[in-house]
């Protein structure tokens, strides 16, 4: 749980290391002045913060521990919808609840207080107290961190919970343990139709809807109009395989995009840049 100026606020965490390093939501510890982790056997300990995005939603904590169980993360980009999860957290203080669902779906895009989120969308329920804890797969592993439960104007929303998948959060973890903050992200710089195009034969290409001027794709020589038809070496049939390619970019990578432009078959060069 946390201390502020006179407030508080729980939630649930990760044991990432057995010395100590511990993850949570960055809501959880917002505006604290105080940390402390209480462990399954009751050991409650002050945690220091190493870093956290408001953004992303993502905190590193540590605590003065060894021997400790890491938990063992799985690779969420190998999750389907219909796959069965479990979420554990501390809804209302009651610890180590379990609540069980499926995956409803995958890549969301859901907009937090004006901050696009990519997220695994779940039916298992995620109520106060919930973020930060795990979204486990059906071999007990790690596949994302429960973060929002979706809320109307009017009522709650069963059955609509969030969670940030470990493909993002395990990049963004070792950026803050490094550096404290996390890295520059790499943009496309293009606005991509969702919807796929079958093009002269049997190829198959996602149009280019918009070009940033100052970016990677304008640099590269992509045209509005153009259908993508692989990326990095990778054949693209949907938006989320580009997404989910970007995750493991960096700033200054160079990147082959292959393109369909007027019957012809293009292969241009992009640089991954970061936004201004």
């Amino acid at each position: 749980w946390a201390e502020g100026d006179g407030t508080s606020s729980t939630g649930t965490g990760i044991v990432m290391s057995a010395d100590g390093y511990l993850l949570t939501n960055a809501h959880v510890v917002a505006n604290s002045l105080r940390v402390y982790a209480a462990f399954h056997d009751d050991t409650i300990l002050e945690a220091k913060l190493v870093g956290a995005d408001a953004d992303a939603d993502v905190a590193v904590l540590k605590v003065d521990a060894h021997g400790l169980s890491p938990a063992e993360f799985g690779d969420s980009d190998q999750l389907l919808c219909g796959d069965m999860v479990v979420a554990i957290g501390d809804p209302l203080g009651y610890r180590t609840s379990i609540t069980q669902g499926i995956v409803s779906a995958l890549n969301r895009i859901v907009n937090v207080d004006g901050v696009d989120m990519e997220v695994i969308q779940t039916s298992a329920p995620i109520n106060f107290g919930n973020s930060g804890g795990a979204l486990i797969n059906d071999h007990g592993q790690v596949v994302g961190i429960n973060t929002i439960k979706m809320m109307s104007g009017y009522d709650t929303l069963e059955g609509l919970g969030f969670a940030i998948p470990t493909s993002l959060a395990q990049r963004w973890v070792n950026e803050l343990i490094e550096y404290g903050e996390l890295q520059p992200q790499p943009l496309l710089g293009l606005t991509i139709s969702r919807i796929p195009e079958v093009l002269d034969g049997e190829l198959t290409g996602l149009r280019v809807e918009e070009v940033s001027p100052g970016l990677g794709g304008e640099a590269a020589g992509v045209e509005v109009g153009d259908y993508i038809l692989s990326f990095n070496g990778q054949e693209i049939t949907r938006i989320e395989q580009i997404l989910s390619i970007r995750q493991t970019l960096s700033v200054g990578d160079m990147v082959e995009i292959q393109v369909w432009r007027d019957g012809e078959i293009l292969t241009l060069t992009m640089e991954m840049m970061a936004g201004v």
